[in-house]
């Protein structure tokens, strides 16, 4: 009995060794190919935020520049600056003159220490809370580039790639706060416009609005058509062919045009509405002044009317 055992035991444990080696070719061969073949994409996260009207970029440069951190210039408005920010992690911030920053894989707390620091080069901040900001991935991979909504994948990151999609989501925060003002201003001329309906007249008040509206509509016209350079194309879109699809597709993705159409309406639409009030003005103006050269003229022919009689 116990030999019979010992021989069936003796049997289960070389069936088991004999197994053993099967299983692990049929595991380890596969584990090895994905790690050859088709290693983890790497996610790099971007925040893009509008802190002031202007950034003096210049004086930026000179004064910001400190131990451990290298500047770029890809653009004639802009700067960028590369940050460690740890010992294997490196991060890299965009600064642009119309008041946009952009951060490449800088952590939250760094952040908001660089925020604080661009503070004294920023001209009309605009409060902590009504900032327009967006918030992106790259990722890379292997294979081509693909653009989606809250990602974008890359064969790889350079500086290249970094400026396209720097300049894009730049524009992109800009285009919401300048959409944020061209909606007060749509708003504020529409209040305008009821009061001169129930009234039919101008106050004082309201005449000081209209120019104010007027050249803040200037302004803003002037602001995105120069500044951010919305129908102006990136420079190194121009230079490289092989970024120009990444930054049509950037465009597309986040709507560029589409919202600049839609702002310079509403500003068209305050602009011709302006320019009828305006005309108004103007003719009330030139009757009010016809009037006074009639009262003025009729006062000096009374005046001459007595002279004659006294001489009489």
């Amino acid at each position: 009995m116990r030999s019979l055992l010992h021989t069936r035991m003796r049997s289960l444990l070389h069936a088991r060794m004999g197994h053993l080696p099967r299983l692990c070719s049929k595991t380890s061969a596969p584990l090895r190919r994905h790690a050859t073949t088709a290693p983890a994409e790497r996610a790099v996260p971007v925040h893009a935020r509008y802190l002031a009207k202007t950034i003096d970029v210049a004086l930026f440069q000179e004064k910001f520049v400190q131990k451990g951190i290298r500047r770029r210039t890809f653009e004639r408005d802009s700067v960028m600056l590369t940050i460690n920010t740890s010992e294997d992690r490196r991060g890299h911030v965009v600064v642009f003159n119309y008041g946009a920053v952009v951060f490449f894989n800088v952590p939250r707390g760094l952040r908001t220490w660089c925020l604080q620091s661009f503070a004294p080069f920023c001209k009309d901040t605009i409060p902590d809370g009504f900032q327009p900001v967006e918030d992106y991935s790259c990722k890379v991979i292997d294979g081509g580039p693909t653009i989606g909504f809250d990602s974008v994948a890359l064969p790889k990151l350079d500086g290249h790639n970094l400026a396209v999609i720097a300049t894009v989501l730049a524009q992109s925060v800009a285009l919401d706060h300048y959409a944020a003002k061209a909606d007060a201003m749509l708003e504020a001329f529409t209040r305008l416009n009821s009061s001169v309906e129930r009234t039919g007249v101008f106050s004082a008040l309201e005449k000081r609005s209209l120019f104010r509206l007027v050249a803040l509509n200037n302004t803003l016209f002037t602001d995105v058509i120069a500044k951010i350079g919305i129908l102006e194309r990136s420079n190194t879109a121009w230079k490289y062919l092989q970024y120009a699809d990444i930054w049509e597709g950037l465009q597309d993705e986040f709507e560029i045009r589409d919202r600049f159409w839609k702002i310079e309406f509403k500003l068209n639409l305050i602009q011709q509405n302006s320019k009828f009030f305006l005309e108004v003005l103007a003719t009330d103006k030139s009757n009010t002044l016809e009037w006074i050269i009639i009262l003025l003229i009729s006062i000096e022919i009374l005046v001459m009317g007595v002279e004659i009689a006294h001489a009489v």
